[in-house]
């Protein structure tokens, strides 16, 4: 391995809080605070600041960026700030400012949990029963696993650290993936093996690692690292684990998927194995210190500190429903940022006539909310007299009627209306009375997102899973702060990593029997094998990688997978050439994209360009 000078940032002491009740603490990083963190509360403090890491990534702009879109079932949306993050140019290089926060913010996890791991495992010095070291122990190594396991699969083989930074360290060791896939295997087999069943279970631990969580990673990460070696024996325990999570009876799945994002349903839904806990309070807020950052922003970008807090879920997928007649902004509705578009792969990989999965996950409707109906002719505005008004004047829609409606098929030209000279990008259907958008108007006949014309990236099919609509008003738009828990593992992974596990190792039997309960429940009439038929799956063995990809985007769209999931099959290049939502990427991705930039900042800090991932 090559020993090379580095700065690392993770020993800034910059504040940072959470959200729940036990996560609300100051981390003290750096120096002189071994004799606090040797307390109980100091070493309570410490492990809710290990916590903080996953607000930087889970349900946020940043983690959305490197995990759903950019793939082949998300594409930039008009408002993305970087959008040439996802066309794959020279511009996609290691000034992007995005993956600074993100290099810095999971080494500083990093850190956190090591300096928790080295006090609680000296009996001299933890601050805790035996019984209690034990659980804390096996939660914060849980927890440096998932931010390594995100380090190694966002950058590759760079630095492995397994001691905490007290200080500027000036040397360290570019680390093989394959040790960081052992210390993370080693940290889960711990956690697994030292929670019980019932620890941090109550409901003040709402958001703590527990025992079937462990199991669940722990079967997520052997799944992967089966397709990275080859080796059977991890498909088995990736197989294993996941079944022990089924079978625990701790879980369940519901009749009908949307009950799963129904917002009722948000703090007890039996789907959840574990979740990042948000809420409205203060400790909502990441608190990332926007001076530590600042410079490193280019033109165009988002500054660091405009965000609340919170699941921000509910502002990246929207769509611009507020600039077509009969709609105006509000809390229901929500504020479309309009960050992300779906590709036409993902939105033709649902049978929707079957599959609950596809209304479940989609808005396609708009009833028309603006009590004002001068502002409801066609099409806004006084761009025609009452001669050439194609309506007559008439108003477009009333308030409680549908106004807009988005349709996967395509309709009969006859039936609509485009005003050349207006360039809306949305038309008019005579015969219902609705603003709409069809198949041919939302995609070009290779795939790709139309840029122009009926479709500007500003509207598309609304990925709803996330919405809010209990936020509190702010000037009529909306606060941005999300209350919604981010499930980062759910009951339905289990079933797929098993049946896919199993699959891989030859059994595709058990894999088909496997698919079945969780087809029976996302099947409108419980049929999962007339689910599972549609999708051209009758038995085992019409199992393939391409099922499992296919049938992995209808479950966890927009639930920030995708881009693991593509990795570790190794099927990322060839489903970017084929699906990728804009012709750039299509034609620039490569293997280089596979693994990102390593932020400049770092570069500099080591002056060690070679330090640095191929082709960037």
């Amino acid at each position: 391995m090559k020993t090379i000078k580095i700065i690392l940032l993770v020993v800034l002491s910059l504040g940072a809080f959470s959200c729940s009740e036990f996560l609300e603490e100051e981390y003290l990083a750096g120096a002189n605070t071994g004799q606090y963190y040797t307390s109980p509360a100091g070493m309570e403090s410490l492990i809710a600041a290990a916590y903080v890491t996953n607000k930087i990534w889970y349900a946020q702009e940043e983690g959305y960026d490197f995990s759903t879109a950019g793939t082949d079932i998300y594409d930039y949306g008009q408002q993305h700030p970087q959008q040439y993050q996802y066309t794959f140019t020279t511009d996609f290089n290691p000034t992007n400012s995005r993956l600074v926060i993100l290099w810095v913010e999971f080494y500083r996890g990093i850190n956190a949990c090591n300096d928790a791991i080295e006090i609680l495992s000296d009996p001299e010095r933890t601050p805790f029963t035996e019984p209690r070291t034990k659980v804390r122990l096996a939660e914060v190594r849980f927890l440096r696993a998932l931010y390594n396991w995100l380090i190694v699969e966002t950058w590759g083989g760079v630095t492995l650290r397994t001691e905490a930074v007290k200080g500027v360290v000036l040397e360290a060791e570019r680390s093989p993936v394959e040790d960081f896939y052992n210390l993370i295997l080693e940290d889960l087999d711990f956690a697994v093996e030292n929670l019980n069943e019932t620890d941090n279970t109550g409901p003040s631990d709402f958001g703590r690692v527990t025992k079937n969580a462990a199991l669940g990673f722990r079967s997520r990460m052997n799944l992967t690292r089966g397709y990275y070696t080859g080796d059977n024996s991890y498909f088995a325990a990736a197989a294993n684990d996941a079944q022990a999570v089924i079978n625990s009876g701790d879980f369940s799945l519901w009749d009908d998927y949307a009950d799963l994002w129904a917002f009722e349903n948000n703090n007890n839904n039996p789907e959840n194995i574990w979740a990042i806990n948000y809420s409205r309070t203060e400790y909502a807020a990441m608190n990332i210190d926007p001076e530590t950052y600042q410079s490193y922003q280019r033109e165009g970008d988002k500054p660091w500190d405009d965000r609340e807090g919170g699941h921000l879920g509910h502002l990246m997928f929207g769509m611009q429903y507020d600039i077509i007649p009969g709609m105006v902004r509000d809390v229901e509705n929500g504020r479309p940022f309009r960050r992300y578009n779906p590709t036409m792969y993902l939105i033709d990989a649902f049978h929707e006539d079957v599959d609950e999965r596809f209304y479940g996950s989609f808005k396609t409707a708009w009833i028309a909310n603006d009590p004002d109906t001068t502002r409801l002719k066609w099409p806004r505005g006084d761009w025609h007299s009452a001669e050439t008004d194609p309506l007559n004047g008439k108003p477009v829609v009333v308030p409680g009627d549908t106004c807009i409606f988005f349709y996967k098929g395509v309709f009969p030209e006859d039936d609509t209306l485009i005003e050349d000279e207006v360039l809306q990008n949305y038309i008019w259907h005579y015969e219902r009375n609705f603003w709409t958008l069809d198949h041919s108007h939302m995609f070009n006949p290779d795939g790709t997102i139309r840029g122009e014309r009926t479709n500007d990236r500003n509207l598309c099919f609304e990925l709803s899973k996330f919405m809010d609509p209990e936020r509190p008003a702010a000037n009529g738009t909306g606060s941005q702060r999300g209350e919604r828990d981010c499930y980062v593992i759910r009951l339905a992974e289990m079933y797929l990593n098993a049946a896919e596990a199993l699959w891989k190792a030859g059994d595709g039997p058990g894999a088909y029997n496997l698919l079945l309960p969780l087809a029976d429940k996302r099947s409108y009439d419980g049929n999962g094998a007339a689910l599972l038929a549609s999708y051209g799956v009758n038995s085992g063995a019409d199992l393939t990688l391409e099922f499992f990809l296919d049938e992995r985007a209808r479950e966890f769209c927009g639930e920030q997978i995708r881009w693991f999931d593509l990795k570790r099959t190794g099927t990322l290049v060839d489903r970017m050439k084929q699906y990728a939502g804009n012709p750039s990427a299509r034609a620039n991705f490569s293997e280089k994209f596979v693994l990102r930039p390593i932020p400049q900042i770092q570069i500099d800090a080591i002056a060690d360009p070679s330090y640095q991932n191929p082709g960037y």
